[in-house]
């Protein structure tokens, strides 16, 4: 591949922004992509390295420092979201970059991210009257679609094993034959017998809107009427029970309950486009 002839070549700060690029837009090192998906990372991590650049010899950036303690502080906890240190060492051999290179651009990264969030904190305040006209520009967005409170039991099987399956089968069967004499034991049968984490807490799967869930159960959740229980649900992983327990029908938003939501908006599309101007006044000159 022509990752591998170029491997040795590479600047140890684009090999970080072409690791990054790698894991976020193919989920795999940059060593192992392909000569097509190379070239796309490639190109977005020498534009995203040259643009650093620009940004760390800017004004602004000339007394940033990330203290030590923060930088390894962040090195650990990239470290921690890996299976283990030897893993994460690994990933940084396939990626040809060793930890001291790392830690250089992961620095690097920091001071970059400091200097944007500076330039973000020098936009004005979002105004009330600001947050009203895009309310009365934008009604359609403030809609809260249809909920339902549900409730989920759930019986695991291995579908490759036909004995568990039916033993998974008839366990939920009996299960079911109970809750829906009875709705009110739904929550005991759920701590009782349910697979699922939500068990512990009474199966509760809390307010639901369509999507959330898996196909299956999806479409069969927003069949039921308020207080119904389901029939035995078949999925990849088991058998499921659900109860919808109240259904709370879909409605506009009003502007109250609307402004928090506008005013994070409103104030993070002005600070991206205080950062946009600004980092066109530093590139227009190159």
């Amino acid at each position: 591949m022509q990752q591998e002839k170029n491997k040795k070549q590479i600047d140890p700060l684009l090999s970080f922004h072409l690791m990054k690029f790698a894991f976020q837009d193919f989920q795999k090192s940059s060593g192992k992509l392909t000569e097509y998906e190379y070239k796309k990372a490639y190109q977005h991590a020498k534009e995203e390295m040259l643009l650093h650049r620009v940004i760390l010899t800017s004004d602004e950036a000339c007394c940033v420092v990330i203290p030590e303690a923060i930088l390894n502080q962040t090195v650990n906890a990239v470290i921690a979201e890996y299976p283990s240190p030897e893993f994460f060492h690994k990933i940084l051999h396939e990626n040809n970059i060793c930890l001291a290179d790392y830690t250089v651009a992961l620095h690097n990264d920091l001071r970059v991210e400091t200097v944007l969030a500076r330039i973000a904190s020098s936009v004005e305040a979002v105004t009330p009257p600001e947050i009203q006209q895009y309310f009365d520009n934008n009604k359609a967005q403030f809609k809260q679609p249809e909920r339902r409170n549900t409730g989920h039991i759930k019986i695991t099987a291995k579908s490759s094993s036909s004995t568990e399956t039916d033993k998974a089968l008839q366990k939920i069967t009996a299960i079911h034959s109970r809750v829906y004499r009875n709705p009110e034991t739904f929550s005991k049968e759920a701590k009782q017998f349910s697979d699922s984490s939500t068990g512990t807490d009474g199966g509760k799967l809390g307010l639901l809107t369509s999507g959330e869930l898996c196909h299956e159960l999806d479409k069969v959740l927003f069949s039921l009427s308020a207080g119904a229980i389901s029939p035995v649900i078949q999925s990849s992983s088991g058998f499921n029970i659900l109860h919808c327990k109240k259904i709370y029908p879909s409605r506009d938003i009003s502007f109250g309950e609307a402004s928090s939501a506008i005013a994070t908006i409103l104030l993070k599309k002005k600070q991206l486009d205080t950062c946009r101007i600004w980092l066109q006044t530093l590139v227009q000159p190159i």
